[in-house]
């Protein structure tokens, strides 16, 4: 007898100690520099759940963020270092159903991201770079594979125009550099 009331109290106990706990989406990633790879530490990934500021999450020296977002709601995610060109992905999980099929999603999403160069025209990045959506056909949050192959595509045709750029004042800059610093010749006249 004291066995069951022992065994009762441990179940009970559990119950107590650990509620059902609800549903939640799971986003996190790495946020890393688009040409190296290497992880980016000090870049800002806010949440904006329908329009007002909710979270801000600094990425550590691995690169790494983690954020748990709610059904019902409409997400952007933004991805800002004052040095780096800002980011962001939009996620509509206002039609997950009240109780879906798993106790949450994960959502693993990276990031890489590029200095800021002033002058340089970067109004594609104003538009989101992902997007996802609850899908009832597959019951799942899904990133549109057709949105993000377009931004990509037009992202990859920038980033030519952005290298050769980049490039391109490196070069005036080590011209610069050079003709300032090099020493003049003396002409040597014969008589």
């Amino acid at each position: 007898m004291f066995r069951s009331i022992a065994a009762a109290l441990v179940i009970w106990g559990t119950l107590v100690a650990f509620p059902a706990s609800a549903f939640y989406i799971h986003l996190h990633g790495v946020v890393t520099e688009h040409f190296s790879g290497d992880a980016m530490k000090g870049v800002q990934v806010r949440l904006v759940k329908d329009s007002v500021d909710r979270e801000t999450v600094i990425t550590s020296g691995n690169g790494k963020y983690e954020l748990y977002l709610e059904r019902g709601y409409d997400y952007q995610v933004w991805f800002y270092r004052n040095d780096l060109v800002t980011k962001h992905v939009v996620i509509d999980a206002r039609k997950v159903p009240l109780f879906p099929d798993v106790p949450f999603y994960d959502m693993d999403l990276q990031m890489t991201m590029f200095t800021w160069i002033d002058g340089f025209e970067l109004e594609l990045y104003l538009e989101p770079v992902a997007k996802a959506e609850y899908k009832q056909s597959i019951r799942n949050l899904s990133w549109d594979v057709d949105h993000t192959s377009q931004f990509q595509a037009r992202s990859q045709r920038l980033m030519i125009h952005y290298e050769r750029e980049v490039a391109d004042r490196a070069r005036k800059l080590a011209l610069k550099g050079t003709t300032a610093k090099k020493p003049r010749r003396k002409r040597v006249v014969d008589f």
